[in-house]
């Protein structure tokens, strides 16, 4: 079956392909056919619900800039934990440089790339509402998370400096994200 290049369809193809053996699958074979079989359109269709489309959220810039500040200050792994989750930079070598994953507990729930959210088919409302919003301002957030944890929430150590302490955040990290 043959699809536009915007069609809703190929959007989540190319949104999910990194992360879904299926829409890896799919678009494989988008790419070697150019079209997809009618079972595979129908499953895709199946596939696509409003957890599953990218989300515009105006704070993701501010996440996307703090990971920019870490990776140029010499940081090779940027993470950050933000509320419940994890922001962890993809790997330089792999399909989705640049983007950043978020987890909860080790679960996958989507990834930052292109300006957007992309949240995953598991990613429940509540959760995606709480990633918008540590986006929305993650110096914040990361504050809260030192606050609640005494841990700092970018490398993850424990604070024991009393500036460090203070700030929620460790002083190294601090320069290094931007904050």
């Amino acid at each position: 079956m043959y699809l536009k290049s915007n069609a809703p369809e190929i959007k989540w193809i190319i949104a999910n392909a990194a992360f879904n053996d299926f829409a890896r699958s799919c678009d494989d074979y988008l790419l070697k056919t150019g079209t997809l079989t009618q079972p595979m359109f129908d499953a895709v269709r199946r596939g696509l619900s409003p957890v599953a489309t990218p989300v515009d959220v105006s704070g993701v810039s501010r996440v996307v800039e703090a990971f920019a500040n870490a990776t140029e200050s010499g940081l090779k792994r940027p993470k950050m934990f933000l509320g419940d989750f994890l922001f962890k930079l993809a790997p330089a070598a792999g399909r989705n440089k640049g983007a950043i994953y978020v987890t909860e507990e080790g679960e996958y729930l989507g990834k930052i790339a292109d300006g957007q959210f992309h949240a995953a088919r598991e990613c429940t409302e509540a959760q995606r509402a709480a990633i918008v919003a540590v986006c929305a301002d993650p110096k914040k957030a990361a504050v809260a998370f030192g606050q609640e944890t005494g841990r700092c929430s970018c490398c993850g150590l424990e604070l024991t400096n009393p500036e460090s302490i203070a700030n929620s955040i460790g002083p190294i990290c601090v320069g290094r994200y931007g904050f």
